[in-house]
């Protein structure tokens, strides 16, 4: 048996021929506390996912399920959270294996997180399509 997929509830603001876009609002685990509206850590953010058009009819404003495969999940957390930390880790490393004074060791670090970056930004178009969004219908019971 697979993975389950990562699923967000969304409501579709825009149709175009190819595509889909939808509206979800995420948020943190303490934002749906009774006291979040008083507290400042309650955080909800809102996104606009675009989605390649379903197998079925879909109107704007119709509430759907944005979904994600799990593995999918997994990849991306690799890109945005491991690999950085472990580059972070080893530019520190190696920074201090030249004996640089501490200010150059910190700039060096933080320069291959730039690096990275910028080579993650310049490969979007094709990461974009190793994570693939697709659409579920909710049903109302």
């Amino acid at each position: 048996m697979g993975q389950p997929d990562i699923e967000h509830e969304g409501i579709v603001t825009g149709i175009s021929e190819s595509h889909i876009l939808v509206r979800i609002i995420q948020q943190s685990a303490c934002a749906g506390c009774h006291a979040a509206s008083v507290c400042s850590t309650a955080d909800k953010k809102e996104k606009i996912i675009e989605v390649e058009k379903p197998g079925f009819p879909v109107k704007t404003g119709e509430k759907v399920v944005v979904a994600l495969s799990a593995v999918s999940g997994y990849k991306a957390v690799g890109f945005t959270i491991i690999l950085p930390l472990l580059l972070l880790i080893l530019s520190l490393a190696a920074a201090r294996l030249f004996h640089l004074n501490e200010l150059l060791i910190g700039c060096c670090a933080l320069s291959s997180l730039v690096v990275y970056y910028a080579i993650l930004y310049l490969y979007r178009n094709r990461l974009k399509k190793q994570f693939t969004f697709f659409l579920k219908k909710t049903f109302v019971s």
